[in-house]
């Protein structure tokens, strides 16, 4: 155990998402809590049909939050995501760290169309979402110490998808390329002068359901 947090805790992806994940379910926690109290003094009202909503967007924040902190306990030596596969996992990563971004004062620019799904086959279900994240994170982080903006794309070509990126970091990519090789040996980290690219298997991800 004691490994396993001194792993996560040297991960830049953890560090920077793991407040950011508490901050949110703190968040639905209090709505939860506010709706007890409605309910307890409904008076015959129905409150639990009115806040229907509500309670569909707080399901749907813990089970998001849930699943970026299994990604980031598994990516720390702890299986905590077992059989679940979300197939949106790219796509919460990349929201999640785009709010990191721009609680740190950064600027992130969401992605101009729907990202696609991840297929259910990719490994253990978190490194693909880890790495996309981490590789991001790590990027936007040295786009805002050099004062310019960090842009990025997820292409799809008949062989592939490839995600590109500006900025590479003068000391992060030492590191994490290859804990990228390692996990996802299938893919391909491609560092240049003038940014990245990260080459994935086409079979990894499709289109986006509706």
């Amino acid at each position: 155990m004691q490994e396993q947090l001194e792993r996560a805790t040297r991960d830049p992806l953890s560090e920077a998402l793991l407040p950011v994940l508490v901050h949110r379910m703190n968040n639905t926690t209090q709505l939860l809590s506010n709706l007890r109290s409605v309910l307890q003094h409904a008076a015959g009202r129905d409150w639990l049909g009115e806040r229907a909503e509500d309670l569909a967007a707080a399901y749907r924040d813990l089970d998001d939050s849930g699943y970026l902190m299994a990604v980031l306990a598994s990516a720390s030596g702890a299986d905590l995501l077992l059989d679940r596969r979300e197939a949106r996992g790219v796509a919460l990563m990349v929201s999640a760290v785009g709010e990191v971004i721009r609680r740190e004062g950064g600027t992130f620019r969401e992605a101009c169309q729907p990202l696609p799904d991840q297929a259910p086959g990719v490994k253990d279900g978190w490194q693909l979402a880890w790495g996309v994240g981490a590789l991001l994170l790590l990027s936007a982080r040295a786009c805002g110490a050099q004062g310019t903006t960090f842009e990025w794309q997820l292409l799809e070509d008949s062989e592939a998808w490839v995600l590109v990126g500006s900025c590479v970091p003068s000391d992060g990519f030492a590191s994490l390329a290859p804990t990228l090789a390692a996990r996802l040996p299938e893919a391909a980290l491609d560092v240049r002068r003038e940014g990245w690219s990260w080459r994935l298997p086409a079979a990894w991800m499709r289109a986006a359901s509706d």
